[in-house]
């Protein structure tokens, strides 16, 4: 299956409810994940799983709130450093 900005979403969305989220947590791709008490530990846990499961480096200058904010926008910015 090819790398798309809706397949990175979903297993991100997979790994985040498994491995994150209590149980019965509802995620969409929209979610805020600091609504959803998700903190710097596992915000650090979810770019690791990232970069090891798509062989990326994500720059720590990358790392920022806006790209941070929920699965859809992770998505879109480990999507952009599978392009380059």
């Amino acid at each position: 299956m090819p790398n798309t900005i809706a397949t990175i979403s979903k297993e991100l969305s997979n790994f985040i409810s498994s491995n994150i989220l209590a149980q019965d947590v509802l995620l969409t791709p929209e979610t805020s994940l600091g609504n959803l008490g998700v903190d710097s530990f596992s915000i650090i846990e979810i770019v690791l799983f990232i970069e090891r499961k798509y062989g990326v480096v994500i720059p720590d200058e990358n790392l920022t709130p806006e790209n941070l904010k929920n699965v859809s926008t992770l998505a879109t910015c480990t999507y952009n450093f599978l392009k380059n």
